[in-house]
């Protein structure tokens, strides 16, 4: 059997940590001048809190997401009575999903709570909302086929609010991330069908394993068979590269899973091949 995502009523968790457990926030504030890095000097906590502080479904409550957050500040700008930082953003779950953000615009005060909001766009707050539902609908396709669609459309929503607000920059270029992930219907099935192998060998289930790396196999060669060579589609391959080069000997289509990996991914050649050398040792 898969494994099993513990659904909990509301009544039942109020106690219980939002979907982010380990959040580990990092801001880059040496361009800026002295007194607009004393501003910002809170500005990492508020980011945690956001993410650990929020519940962000009901659903799938018991992920416990780690998150690393970078912030790398690029500059300041005064238009009318705002100060409008600039910064750029990376987040990773350490694992399979990584995101760069090239541009964020926002403005900022010192100890200013940052709030996710389905209706009223704040600048900052919502980009990290967007990301915030990117990373939930990555997870939440690895429990159930295409589970990560109805938080892809709420990043959706959230960035063409930013696209027709005016603050706009870096909106249309996170409008488009949702396009690319939400079109790559075979990539998002091949992690459904990893994490289901996964699974199946954690139980002792080979056969059950087999046919889920089976199908995982087929629908990485549709998405390359389009878009060789697709850049979330290799972050996920090199994430479990490792992993995958050490499949059980028993699992009967092992050496042609590895030797097929080989040629779609030369990037993690080596260790695809040291998993084809132990075999037949």
């Amino acid at each position: 059997m898969r494994r099993h995502l513990v659904i909990i009523t509301a009544l039942s968790i109020s106690w219980l940590n939002a979907q982010f457990k380990d959040v580990r926030t990092t801001v880059d504030v040496m361009r800026l001048k002295e007194s607009d890095r004393r501003s910002t000097s809170t500005l990492a906590n508020e980011v945690t809190n956001l993410f650990k502080l929020t519940r962000w479904d009901e659903e799938y409550d018991d992920l416990e997401i780690s998150l690393n957050v970078q912030i790398i500040f690029e500059g300041v700008a005064d238009k009318g009575s705002e100060h409008l930082y600039s910064a750029q953003c990376l987040i990773s779950t350490g694992i399979d999903q990584r995101y760069f953000s090239k541009g964020i615009q926002f403005p900022y005060v010192m100890g200013q709570t940052l709030v996710p909001s389905q209706v009223i766009f704040e600048p900052l707050a919502s980009a990290l909302e967007f990301y915030a539902y990117i990373v939930l609908a990555g997870e939440a396709d690895t429990y159930e086929q295409f589970g990560g669609t109805r938080f892809y459309e709420k990043a959706r929503e959230i960035a063409l609010r930013g696209l027709s607000s005016q603050y706009r920059i870096g909106w249309k270029g996170r409008t488009e991330l949702v396009d690319l992930l939400t079109k790559y219907r075979e990539t998002r099935l091949a992690r459904f069908h990893y994490y289901d192998a996964m699974a199946y060998i954690d139980e002792g289930n080979l056969d059950g394993a087999d046919t889920a790396l089976q199908e995982m196999m087929k629908n990485l060669e549709g998405t390359f068979s389009k878009y060789p060579r697709e850049h979330y589609t290799v972050i996920f391959l090199t994430s479990h590269a490792d992993t995958l080069s050490r499949l059980p000997d028993y699992i009967s289509s092992k050496k042609m899973i590895l030797n097929r990996l080989s040629q779609l991914d030369p990037d993690n050649k080596v260790k695809y091949q040291r998993g084809l050398d132990n075999k037949s040792r």
